[in-house]
């Protein structure tokens, strides 16, 4: 209507001088004209009076009689303060494992796998008068597992080598420090050469570099020092006159465990296996919260970017309506995707009790919080033109009289625009047209000027 009345001010100065308004958005119009005797013949006295038209005043004011402001459908809303979260449009993701809190378990020593850790299971009820007897079978996928849980052993004829070095080491060193004593006593006494003493000393340095390469091949192999001191405890009972070299039940034996909390994702080992240091035996994943991929339109990062850090989120599943999971959006891709415009943003949601599951469909949803210094408007209160923002407030105890204010708008949603307090003219309680605004903007603009 604007543009028409630009192209042509003939016709908008017609339209205003007869009293027509053309409203443009419904394709109805309403029509202020002077009224004609009702018939021929009639008596030119018997006139109708000319209805009211608007009129333009100072201050920016224009007055709208009440029955052509019923005719243009002219209705307002109470202007509100900012202060509630508004909700951003939802994201469409899905759920993934957080890699961080994956957990690859392997054997430390290569060897053959001669058990399996295992779990008890829980009693199933029975028709039988005999009661439910609990189960205890092996480890498998999907079992929770909680850390330092067993869940493997396999018998390395390698760590048996490594702890038997060391066990000749402290042993070979113990006598060679016995044979020093005695060859230090002799030369203290004249029966020994010198030669013999810093042979001795030699033997027993030697030694004592050998014991400490072993002990540091064990922990390079992460052996605790418990276990260290029991094989030195080995090498000094072997160096006993009685003593007897037995075989030991754990000498070989390397023992798996799990090293977090976590469910099993993964199980890749059976009794019998022969395994390296390198293949995966389990996975372990800990499911207690999850990744969320989900995409976001080129057009909403601007306000994603806008909000402060932490984001925080809530998290819908469209399998379970009413459930809700908290979670925190961490990061906004940087890579827009060509044919979707979207860009990954990826954060994390607490999963303490198990409900979500690994690739599930989720809903995300933001909120922004509320800013002081501004005020809530329905978005068809605020009309622009590309050069300022303008509402229309009824002036109060003056139905009819509406005052034409430029406001600056600082956030836009879906429903709802955000204004400026400070220096708007506005303050919460104002009534704003919203029915009709685009309407009273063409006929301000367009209405003659007040005279001086």
């Amino acid at each position: 209507m604007s543009a028409l009345f630009t192209r042509y001010p003939w016709l908008a100065r017609g339209l205003v001088a007869g009293g027509v308004i053309v409203t443009g958005l419904g394709g109805a119009a309403v029509y202020m004209t002077a009224t004609t005797p009702k018939a021929a013949g009639q008596s030119p006295a018997a006139k109708t009076e000319a209805p009211a038209k608007m009129v333009r005043l100072e201050d920016r004011r224009i007055r709208v009689p009440e029955e052509l402001a019923r005719n243009m459908r002219i209705k307002t809303a109470e202007v509100a303060a900012a202060n509630h979260p508004v909700p951003l449009p939802a994201l469409q993701g899905c759920l993934a494992l957080d890699n961080n809190s994956l957990a690859r378990v392997h054997s430390r020593f290569p060897g053959e796998v001669v058990a399996l850790g295992t779990t008890t299971e829980a009693a199933e009820p029975s028709l039988s008068s005999q009661p439910p007897v609990a189960k205890v079978r092996p480890l498998r996928f999907g079992d929770s597992v909680r850390q330092g849980d067993l869940l493997a052993v396999v018998w390395s004829k390698d760590l048996g080598e490594k702890k038997s070095e060391l066990v000749d080491a402290v042993s070979k060193l113990e006598a060679d420090e016995q044979a020093l004593a005695r060859v230090t006593e002799l030369q203290r006494q004249g029966a020994s050469p010198e030669r013999s003493l810093r042979e001795a000393e030699r033997t027993v340095q030697s030694d004592r570099v050998a014991v400490e390469r072993a002990e540091r091949t064990l922990k390079s192999w992460r052996l605790t020092a418990e276990e260290i001191a029991a094989v030195r405890a080995e090498a000094g009972r072997l160096n006993k006159a009685d003593a007897k070299r037995t075989e030991c039940d754990h000498w070989a034996r390397v023992e798996v465990r799990a090293t977090q909390d976590g469910v099993l994702l993964e199980k890749n080992v059976s009794v019998g296996d022969i395994v390296d240091t390198t293949g995966d035996l389990y996975k372990i994943g800990d499911l207690s919260h999850l990744v969320v991929w989900a995409h976001a339109f080129e057009d909403d990062l601007p306000m994603l970017q806008s909000l402060p850090k932490p984001m925080h989120w809530s998290v819908n599943l469209p399998s379970r309506p009413g459930a809700s999971f908290s979670g925190t959006l961490e990061q906004i891709g940087a890579v827009i995707d060509p044919n979707q415009h979207t860009a990954l943003v990826t954060g994390r949601v607490e999963n303490p009790k198990g409900e979500l599951r690994i690739g599930q469909f989720v809903t995300v949803r933001l909120s922004l919080p509320p800013t002081s210094g501004e005020l809530e408007l329905p978005v068809d209160a605020v009309t622009e033109d590309g050069r300022e923002s303008v509402v229309f407030v009824q002036q109060a105890g003056k139905p009819t009289e509406y005052v034409r204010q430029t406001v600056h708008v600082t956030r836009r949603f879906r429903e709802t625009i955000h204004v400026r307090c400070e220096g708007s003219g506005l303050k919460v309680g104002d009534h704003i047209v919203t029915t009709g605004s685009l309407l009273l903007r063409d006929a301000y603009e367009q209405l003659p000027k007040p005279t001086e």
